[in-house]
């Protein structure tokens, strides 16, 4: 089984640091906008490997308009001519980062991504593996004391762990989702859709469909 243990939030929303740690079940509550919902879809990028936004706040409802931009620089709404208001602007990094335990292996592995965002320029982004816990620093850079960007987390990983400890997914979703699934059990393909589908409140009223689409092999 692979247990998720910890998550890391930088620069998310409405959130610039936040180490969240689960146990083996966990319930989360609260008010309408009380931050359920970003939890959720910063786990989903991480669970996807997907960057596109089109999963955001499903277990809010079907419509929930939130965008990764969004989520980055932290929208806080419409300024009417101006156009939008952010928390964040200009140049930032912002981190994700999933901790799972393998009870079978008695191993950590962490599966992350790190954002670069830019004011005049579409932002960066690369995954990656870590076949151990959550850094202590929490990818802050010792000098600066801000999050890494892309290429010093590269270099910081390069630097601190032999090879084969770690993987880096630049120009690739697919090639992360690929050894994400090896890394959860050699999932099939078909887990993606599954998740989607388990993070949504939307009842499922053709149980039969749903069965013989996602649970039974041909």
């Amino acid at each position: 089984m692979k247990l998720l243990k910890r998550m890391l939030l930088i620069k998310w929303y409405y959130i610039e640091h936040e180490l969240i740690e689960f146990d083996t079940i966990n319930f989360m509550s609260g008010k309408n906008s009380s931050g359920k919902s970003t939890i959720i879809d910063a786990l989903q990028i991480i669970m996807l490997g997907d960057t596109r936004g089109t999963f955001f706040n499903k277990a809010a409802k079907d419509k929930g308009g939130r965008t990764l931009d969004g989520y980055l620089r932290g929208e806080l709404g419409d300024d009417g001519d101006a156009g939008f208001k952010y928390k964040r602007n200009g140049r930032f990094t912002s981190y994700i980062a999933a901790e799972f335990f393998d009870t079978t292996e008695r191993k950590y592995f962490t599966c992350g991504i790190v954002f670069d965002s830019y004011k005049d320029a579409p932002t960066d982004h690369m995954f990656f593996i870590l076949n151990d816990q959550i850094p202590e620093n929490h990818f802050i850079d010792e000098e600066s004391k801000t999050p890494m960007d892309y290429k010093k987390l590269k270099a910081y990983l390069t630097n601190n762990y032999r090879t084969g400890k770690f993987s880096t997914f630049k120009e690739s979703n697919k090639a992360y989702q690929n050894e994400f699934l090896a890394k959860m059990g050699a999932l099939k393909p078909k887990f993606f859709n599954i998740f989607k589908k388990s993070v949504s409140f939307t009842p499922i009223d053709d149980i039969e469909g749903f069965i013989s689409e996602y649970v039974c092999d041909v």
